[in-house]
């Protein structure tokens, strides 16, 4: 049977032909679904890795300032007049003294009391409402000193009715008894008003789970669950929040990193802050990461469908060119094809770059934003104390610097560039590295040993140098957290032209894994959302862009050794006559 061009270039008929049509829109919507699904775990990751940070910070800050003052009840209960006033003499000049200490440290109060509770002594003394004559015995903070033991507590004040944090030391005789309790009273609303003045949901629970710091007023001395019979009782005893009735708040966790706060959905970061046993929760609305992940699919499902519709036009056109031709115009027909098929694989290769693209850019946004924010923190301080540095304020002002420089090595791999190479100590680039390490070694407690040679220089970039040593002592941090061990040795050398930076740590060791599995992008030891395995990768190729090497080994007591070996550049040292 005679078959003819069209038979040969258009077999399907009807049915058959509606049947392709469903198949290909079925998987271009199933395509769109993934999609969807993949951008919003994508998001909604980045924003729980910025609560984490965020939430780090405002412990921090809070912590800060409960740590404060500490020790300085202690330090006024050594007070030979506060002793003296606690045996019955005038307490004219303890009160004198008390209101010029509370004016110079910024305290709302300082005040001493004999072991019934009974205030003999006040900064407020001759202010209204003053403490002078009240009795605190019903106060936890006064019980706790009078066993012999440092107060903290949080409350609403009984006299003034302010809140405030207590702290509160016990007074004790030659003999070793308690004698009295010395106490302070810090006003936190300052740092209320900090909370509520950032752009930020952040909220600070006591063990109760009653809030006693928010960025919203109304949500202060609300309850996230139900108070137990013995919490309520507690309460009412101490009068630790004065006639206020504890309403609930409608707070609900509806998972791990997710909770519900009246009509919106939130995702969730929780800390336990180092006093007072206080919670501190950090939410970022669920709704950004849906936005932005329906963006992306609108965008990536635009062009999926676009790539569907121009793929079904040409096929449309190709059968009917296909129509009008004569059977000898196959060949031309197959070279048309052959040259589709090459568009349609540069048409992909091109959009994967997109996407790398936007990630890239995700990155340096999501970056940015805690940035600018340090930023301005630090200059409003700045100005608050009129211009004076204080030394926390410029080391801090220096990690900005490093950040922001970090930040514009991330655009550097999206538009590649030169980067400066100039003579770098790596005894420098170890002292950098352990400056910005210096608060995770320390709440870990880990000793670190170095042994440098300070002569050692290199040709490369420092900040860059400095980004493999930082990864390097971010990984035997972690293994240090697995293992045993509690030592971490850093070694600077060098030999036949060569400069080696060892890193060495006592914990878990490397196991069966060699060098190249850890170097192997996205692979990671860690636990899930812990780390995304690019760090080793990374640093690998910022070695080897400076002729170096990178290596790896146990060691024979357990644990790690990487070595950074790079070759030296020569000092030149002028002799003086």
């Amino acid at each position: 049977m005679h078959r003819t061009a069209e038979q040969d270039i258009y077999p399907f008929k009807g049915a058959a032909r509606r049947s392709v049509a469903v198949v290909l829109v079925s998987i271009t919507a199933l395509a769109i679904g993934l999609l969807f699904a993949v951008s919003l775990a994508y998001f909604k990751s980045l924003d729980r890795e910025a609560a984490e940070t965020r939430l780090l910070l405002y412990k921090r800050s809070l912590n800060d300032t409960l740590k404060r003052y500490q020790y300085f009840p202690f330090v006024l209960a050594q007070d030979p007049l506060t002793k003296e006033t606690l045996s019955g003499s005038s307490n004219q000049r303890l009160n004198l003294r008390f209101e010029r200490f509370a004016e110079e440290s910024e305290l709302e109060a300082i005040y001493l009391m004999d072991v019934n509770g009974l205030v003999l002594a006040s900064s407020n003394f001759n202010q209204s409402p003053s403490f002078l004559g009240q009795n605190y015995a019903f106060r936890p903070y006064f019980t706790e000193a009078i066993e012999g033991r440092r107060g903290n507590y949080f409350g609403i004040g009984a006299t003034t009715g302010r809140p405030g944090y207590f702290v509160s030391e016990p007074v004790m005789d030659t003999d070793g008894h308690v004698a009295g309790v010395m106490a302070i009273k810090l006003d936190i609303s300052e740092l209320q008003q900090t909370w509520e003045d950032g752009d930020e949901t952040v909220l600070a629970s006591n063990a109760n789970g009653i809030v006693v710091l928010a960025s919203n007023r109304d949500w202060l001395f609300g309850g996230l669950r139900d108070l137990t019979p013995d919490a309520f009782a507690s309460i009412r005893a101490t009068k630790q929040f004065g006639d206020r009735t504890i309403e609930r708040l409608p707070w609900e966790k509806t998972g791990p990193a997710s909770v519900r706060f009246g009509d919106n959905s939130y995702i969730y970061s929780e800390a336990e802050a180092d006093y007072l046993n206080w919670n501190i929760h950090y939410l970022l609305s669920e709704g950004r990461a849906y936005e932005r992940a329906l963006l992306t699919t609108i965008v990536f499902g635009s062009a999926i469908s676009l790539l569907v519709g121009f793929a079904t036009y040409l096929r449309s056109k190709r059968i009917q060119a296909a129509l009008a031709i004569s059977q000898s115009d196959r060949d031309q027909l197959r070279n048309a094809n052959r040259q589709l098929e090459q568009a349609h694989s540069e048409l992909a290769r091109s959009s994967k770059l997109a996407a790398l693209g936007q990630l890239a850019a995700s990155v340096v946004h999501e970056l940015g934003q805690p940035i600018s924010a340090l930023r301005n923190y630090l200059t409003a301080e700045e100005i608050a104390n009129d211009g004076a540095h204080h030394p926390l304020q410029q080391k801090l002002n220096g990690v900005v610097d490093r950040m922001e420089s970090i930040t514009k090595q991330l655009r550097f791999f999206t538009k590649p560039g030169e980067e400066k190479m100039e003579r770098v100590l790596l005894k420098d680039v170890v002292g950098s590295a352990l400056e910005l390490m210096q608060h995770d070694l320390d709440m870990a407690e880990i000793k670190v040993s170095c042994e440098l040679d300070n002569s050692v220089t290199v040709m490369g970039n420092r900040l860059r140098l400095e980004q493999v040593l930082i990864n390097l002592l971010n990984n035997a941090l972690y293994s240090l957290k697995e293992g045993a061990g509690a030592k971490l040795g850093i070694v600077v050398s060098q030999s036949k032209g060569l400069a080696t930076l060892s890193v060495s740590d006592d914990g878990v060791g490397l196991g069966d894994r060699g060098l190249s599995q850890l170097q192997e992008p996205f692979f990671t030891t860690r636990a899930s959302g812990d780390g995304m395995g690019l760090g080793l990768s990374i640093a690998s190729s910022i070695v080897k862009e400076h002729n170096g090497e990178l290596s790896a080994e146990n060691r024979a007591g357990g644990g790690a050794v990487f070595s950074i070996t790079i070759p030296v550049v020569a000092i030149k040292q002028e002799i003086m006559a």
